[in-house]
């Protein structure tokens, strides 16, 4: 089994300069492009241009034969990866690939006539040996490239791969359209050939084979121990279903396209083809924006989101089914709907992996993503099977309500997982969406960031103090802190505005007089510290200019004294100052949080909360506060003290 020993440690820094990445890059984006490149030649064989021909059947048996080995030989390959080596794996299967596809068409031929599925079984061949190659290319590559370098690898080498099955489509479609099948059949032989000769320039390191060390179980209590983690985690288990959801899905859009471009909008082979890239153009948008949105948007609502963005894509690909206007109107119609879904599915997808990856044991995680691959091929498979398998006559009619279909499901899924989230959280459903919706905002507009953990006790009364910076720190100390809704002080007149007015009720904040004498707030703010909750207080009182001495509140100091709530200091910092409140919350900034340890005030209790030591309290809260901030930070001027509790601007 391949281990760390066996990753290039040398390998060049940058993956540009790898030859031996360069290579595996090229061969990958080649053998993609022979994947693809002889759909539409097939099709034409069965006449699938003809009106009297059904094409959804004929697409969904195309895919269920090409990926049926991947279902069936997925373990075996995995094994022959690891006892033999990869690179002659790959050249052996490219090679083998060149062969089938080179008397492709005399393989049609001989089994034209075994059935339905006659034309289709050469495909069994070709679905074998790149079941073979796959995971003997996944094995390869972290021998080849430095640790670190995993990640951006995989992009490279997924985007790449898409784009050639981009071009192969429209390839495809063009050679369709002009030229006899078995012309598309020898061209892709001979992507599969120049795969092959590529690799044999690649220079791969030893490989530990399986078997050179004894296990500590054997492979099949192995395989049941990892079924039965699975089983026994929930949140592994909805995963699955998610992803098996979006496989099952995905075959049935990809099988009707030929149908809709030949009967709605009255395309070719190669419209058909274009069809297939407006997808892959999807998938391609959605990876630049995942990658974009990265940090600021939690996995589990882009998967949500990107189910419901699936449902809205494939409804209009429905919609340009059903609505009267010209073809050509109907074709953009379709093109926006395929892209949008593209776009989202590899959003759910994404999301996916990093979930799964996150939540699975690391012991466990291979076994588990063998399930996932055995979950989601098994979708595939079902969804081309039921298009493919019965004798169906006329199913391009019903092609647009396939559609819809898809949309129902996918919508309904995205509200159920909408639905479990925000109920699983520590807030209820409508505060949850909104603090969801703040931490979003945040980490993508003011690029939030907490430095280090943050030490808010789970339960127990609390006061979180920080300076004040902007009108936007509220919701930096929200989103900062997300396992703990925080009730701020704030001054009366911004809670009677409409939309804060709304959020001041949701998070149950207290409304605070300017004069600093508002005895009512007071008692409330120790109401509900004795209760137990969360209060933000900024102990500032108000927007600090640069270079000002703030003007210190003991309000912080008393409602610690008298309640005994634990008092957590925090400091906010990158944030840029404008005199104009609202220029100070549109601006981008590059927020930074971080939570220091509570302040320890127990000698000062005994003292009864007397002016002396609400004073010294104060000050050491607000050391605490300052000891938190960036090394590089000068700090505001010394403070002068005065007592309220009110938290201005």
């Amino acid at each position: 089994m391949q281990d760390a020993t066996t990753t290039r440690h040398d390998a060049p820094i940058s993956l540009l300069r790898n030859r031996n990445f360069i290579l595996l890059w090229c061969a990958y984006a080649i053998s993609a492009m022979g994947d693809h490149l002889s759909e539409l030649a097939i099709l034409k064989t069965q006449n699938a241009a003809s009106a009297a021909v059904d094409v959804t059947p004929l697409t969904a048996r195309m895919a269920f034969m090409l990926f049926l080995p991947f279902f069936l030989l997925g373990p075996v390959a995995g094994l022959v990866a690891d006892r033999f080596p990869r690179r002659a794996i790959m050249i052996a299967t490219d090679v083998a690939r060149c062969l089938v596809m080179f008397g492709f068409a005399t393989l049609i031929g001989w089994m034209q006539d075994w059935g339905r599925w006659g034309p289709f079984l050469p495909l069994l061949l070709v679905g074998t040996f790149a079941a073979l190659f796959s995971p003997a290319r996944s094995a390869l590559l972290p021998t080849l490239i430095r640790p670190g370098q995993l990640v951006r690898a995989n992009a490279l080498i997924s985007g790449l791969g898409i784009i050639a099955t981009m071009i192969s489509l429209a390839i495809s479609g063009y050679l369709a359209d002009r030229y006899a099948p078995v012309i598309a059949f020898r061209l892709d032989a001979a992507t599969y050939l120049l795969s092959a000769v590529i690799l044999l320039f690649l220079i791969a390191p030893p490989q530990p084979l399986a078997g050179s060390a004894k296990p500590p179980a054997g492979p099949a209590a192995a395989l049941v121990d990892g079924f039965r983690y699975v089983r026994c985690h929930k949140r592994v288990i909805e995963l699955l279903a998610i992803a098996a959801l979006v496989w099952f899905c995905g075959p049935l859009v990809n099988s009707v396209i030929p149908a809709v471009v030949r009967d709605v909008y009255d395309g070719s082979y190669q419209d058909m083809g274009f069809y297939r890239v407006y997808l892959g153009a999807g998938f391609i948008a959605g990876s630049v924006i995942m990658a974009l949105l990265a940090h600021a948007l939690r996995s589990e609502i882009a998967m949500t989101w990107g189910l419901l963005g699936i449902s809205l894509g494939i409804g209009t690909f429905a919609m340009s089914v059903f609505l009267p206007f010209a073809p050509t109107t109907l074709a953009r119609i379709g093109a926006v709907g395929i892209v949008i879904a593209g776009m989202c599915a590899v959003a759910v997808m994404a999301s996916f992996n990093a979930l799964l990856q996150r939540i699975v044991a690391n012991r466990y995680r291979g076994r588990v993503f063998g399930v996932k691959d055995l979950c989601c091929t098994g979708a595939l498979l079902t969804a081309t099977g039921m298009l493919g398998i019965p004798a169906w006559t006329n199913v391009d009619r019903w092609v647009g309500y396939i559609l819809l279909g898809v949309s129902v499901v996918t919508f309904v899924a995205g509200m159920v997982t909408m639905r479990v989230r925000l109920r699983r959280g520590p807030f209820g459903p409508e505060l949850a969406f909104w603090e969801n919706l703040n931490e979003f905002v945040v980490r993508f507009w003011y690029r939030l960031e907490r430095v280090g953990r943050p030490t808010l006790p789970r339960e127990g009364p609390v006061i979180v103090t920080a300076n004040h910076t902007c009108p936007a720190d509220p919701l930096f100390l929200h989103a900062a802190a997300p396992y703990r809704p925080l009730a701020f002080m704030i001054a009366t007149e911004y809670s009677s505005l409409p939309v804060i007015r709304y959020m001041v009720r949701l998070v149950s904040c207290i409304p605070v007089k300017r004069d600093g004498r508002d005895t009512a707030a007071t008692k409330q703010a120790m109401r509900y510290l004795k209760e137990g909750r969360a209060l933000g207080i900024f102990i500032e009182g108000r927007i600090v200019t640069p270079g000002d001495a703030p003007d210190l509140k003991d309000g912080v100091a008393m409602l610690a004294l008298k309640t005994g709530a634990t008092v957590i200091p925090a400091h906010i910092s990158g944030i840029k100052y404008y005199d104009a409140l609202l220029r100070g919350l549109m601006a981008r900034h590059r927020a930074r949080v971080r939570f220091g340890p509570p302040v320890d005030l127990r000698d000062l209790t005994r003292g009864g909360g007397g002016r002396d030591n609400l004073k010294l309290a104060t000050q050491r809260i607000y050391d605490a506060i300052l000891a938190l901030a960036p090394a590089n930070k000068t700090g505001p001027a010394r403070p002068t003290g005065s007592g309220g509790t009110k938290m201005n601007r």
